[in-house]
């Protein structure tokens, strides 16, 4: 699945939290705030993102080392993904989230391609 950056919000990126929140186009107006929206050029609706899989930013690739539940289904309905760019603790993980590697924030800017596979 191929989407495009269509909008950073104002408090979208937190360096101490190091995660990215992505939506669809159709997010409401105080999620556009906290979050990166997307608007996919190419959809599957049977996606399934999974362990090693990568996510590519722009030029920059991350590996997936965790998938948590209904991800790849609020992927696909949504356009919604949580990103979190640090290792998993297994005793305190978020659940709905993609845990990646390497463990440093993208850059990101509008207009900028995302790549699924």
């Amino acid at each position: 699945m191929i989407s495009e950056i269509v909008h950073i919000g104002k408090e979208a990126v937190s360096t101490e939290e190091n995660i990215l929140i992505l939506f669809g186009e159709d997010a409401s107006p105080a999620i556009k705030n906290v979050s990166v929206l997307q608007s996919f050029k190419e959809k599957d609706d049977d996606f399934e993102l999974k362990l090693n899989h990568t996510i590519t930013i722009g030029d920059q690739v991350y590996t997936i080392t965790f998938v948590g539940e209904n991800v790849s289904a609020n992927l696909r309905a949504l356009g919604h993904l949580t990103l979190v760019f640090k290792e998993v603790d297994e005793d305190n993980f978020i659940e709905t989230s993609v845990y990646l590697t390497p463990h440093q924030l993208p850059h990101i800017e509008t207009g900028m391609t995302i790549t699924y596979q």
